[in-house]
């Protein structure tokens, strides 16, 4: 049997199928340091956007054109485009494909408002542990690196990609071909200023370490983006590939012929045959607008329902009249209010859908449940499943939105109307559900759920940062047992929420009590460290 190449030698000892590295404890640290969700075959992911395999064949000529040539040519691809015309599914399905050819070292697709997935902080040491996989012979310094010093997981970006991948890389030989790199969606990371301090790093990796790597970047051609990859360094060391260009009705035709067609095949007698007729795929195709998002959403929307044939016959009156009328309401819109509306009760909906939407990380139907006290989630989401993933118990998997459109829909109060999410009342309706938890926890009323006892403890102050101030919430927060069994980081959170709110005679009452007790923990430390100082 052949040896692998010496830049995937690693050492190892090796017992059955398994391979056991050596001193790996900084690489378990590193763990719990990355974005586990952003990988691009991540759970929290699945189903992920693909592209069909009959469309975008023009893209993916440009892009393996591209990875052919980056030991030569430009080594980042910058693949722009509006929301909704397909950047996801792109990098999804090139980072499949390189994945499978051995030429993929890592990827990181942001989330907007989603915890870890918008946090840029978390880029580099994701990064790095995704190489380490990739090139066993980086393992060691990587660990080594952080078993020397494990404050590199919280110091400054630029430490971390000193410490985490240059030197690393300098202690092993190059690949043979660069490694690609997908970061997906990177208008989604949480700060203007940390986009563009994370482009000016990934640049130096190229220009000054010269490090053997390619980068796919996508995003939005925001005017600030736009603006660093006009810099004379960026043009230099990248090429651009505007997606809205490549907009094709042609693409969305096959598309969708092919995934109506695939409804009607997998449930025989749901539809008639043929279906659709050409007249509605057409109208279906100029609603679209050479975009993906539309049509994608209709297929969804139809491959949940009972009755595909009957919701397309709906959705094609609902297009066709707006047109004839000249209604304001773009067809996405038009179609979102469609499935909203096919929920029996509104306001149970919203109860349900505007937590799921505010959540930092994506929970399991079970969780949330017990966090909202509201209407059954299941059943309540069921009619909407077209925007919103919520698997049924006992199907592994977490409630989410998976198009940041449909996000940005229901936070836009012009444009969702009454099914406008209040991201500050659910906040606050999450942040109520979190208290309550612990406090049927410390009753012993609750059975201990691990994952949502975890994801309460850390994220309960998260949510009460960003809730609004009302007055089941204050309530909430008097009871005196729960106070006094916070912690102090918690005490703090809470009081910092408290001395930014407006105002009240029962806000004055609640802060004196929060800070009492915020004093009586300082007051009691104080003297456990005056009784251990006078022992030793």
């Amino acid at each position: 049997m052949d040896s692998p190449p010496e830049f995937m030698r690693a050492d190892s000892s090796i017992s059955g199928q398994n391979m056991q590295y050596m001193g790996e404890e900084g690489l378990h640290l590193l763990h719990s340091a990355i974005a586990i969700g952003a990988s691009y075959d991540s759970s929290e992911r699945f189903p992920p956007p693909r592209c069909h395999p009959q469309t975008r064949k023009t893209v993916f000529e440009i892009i393996l054109a591209w990875l052919n040539n980056t030991h030569m040519g430009p080594k980042i691809l910058w693949l722009n485009g509006d929301a909704g015309c397909g950047k996801s599914a792109v990098s999804q399905t090139v980072a499949e494909y390189c994945a499978q050819s051995g030429q993929l070292g890592a990827t990181f697709f942001f989330s907007h408002w989603r915890g870890d997935l918008s946090n840029g902080r978390l880029l580099f040491p994701t990064i790095a542990y995704k190489l380490a996989n990739l090139i066993p012979a980086l393992r060691a310094p990587i660990s080594q690196a952080i078993q020397s010093d494990i404050s590199i997981l919280t110091r400054s970006l630029e430490v971390q990609v000193q410490k985490l991948i240059v030197e690393p890389f300098r202690s092993v030989p190059p690949p043979p071909a660069p490694i690609l790199i997908v970061i997906d969606a990177l208008d989604a990371c949480t700060g203007d200023e940390m986009q563009h301090r994370i482009l000016t790093l990934l640049a130096r990796l190229l220009i000054v370490h010269r490090l053997p790597l390619c980068l796919l970047i996508s995003s939005r051609p925001l005017s600030h983006l736009t603006a660093t990859f006009d810099t004379p360094a960026f043009l230099k060391l990248s090429t651009r590939l505007p997606l809205d260009v490549f907009s094709s009705d042609t693409d969305v035709r096959t598309f969708l012929h092919s995934e109506l067609t695939a409804i009607r095949h997998a449930r025989p007698g749901v539809a008639p045959d043929p279906w659709p007729s050409d007249t509605a795929l057409e109208l279906l195709v100029q609603c679209s607008a050479g975009h993906f998002l539309f049509p994608a959403t209709v297929v969804k929307y139809l491959s949940n329902s009972p009755h595909p044939a009957e919701r397309l016959v709906e959705i094609l009156v609902v297009a066709a009249n707006a047109a004839n009328a000249g209604l304001p309401l773009p067809p996405l819109d038009q179609l979102y209010h469609q499935i909203l509306s096919g929920a029996p009760d509104p306001a149970a909906l919203l109860r349900v859908l505007g937590p799921a939407l505010v959540l930092h990380t994506p929970l399991p139907v079970p969780q949330l449940d017990l966090l909202l006290h509201a209407p059954p989630v299941y059943t309540t989401l069921q009619p909407v499943s077209g925007l919103v993933d919520a698997p049924s118990p006992p199907r592994p998997g977490a409630v989410r939105i998976p198009q940041h459109s449909t996000t940005e829909f229901l936070v836009d109060a012009r444009r969702a109307l009454h099914f406008f999410v209040e991201r500050g009342r659910h906040h606050a309706a999450v942040a109520r559900g979190c208290i309550r938890y612990l406090g049927e926890c410390l009753d012993g009323a609750q059975g201990l759920d691990l994952i949502a006892y975890q994801y309460v403890r850390r994220q309960w102050t998260a949510h009460l940062a960003q809730a609004k101030p009302e007055r089941e919430l204050l309530d909430e927060l008097g009871e005196t047992r729960f106070v006094y069994s916070r912690v102090p980081a918690e005490v703090r959170a809470v009081i910092a929420w408290l001395q930014n709110i407006p105002s009240t005679p029962t806000h004055k009452d609640l802060l004196r009590l929060w800070e009492g007790w915020a004093r009586d923990m300082d007051l009691s430390m104080a003297k456990r460290k005056q009784r251990a100082d006078s022992m030793s």
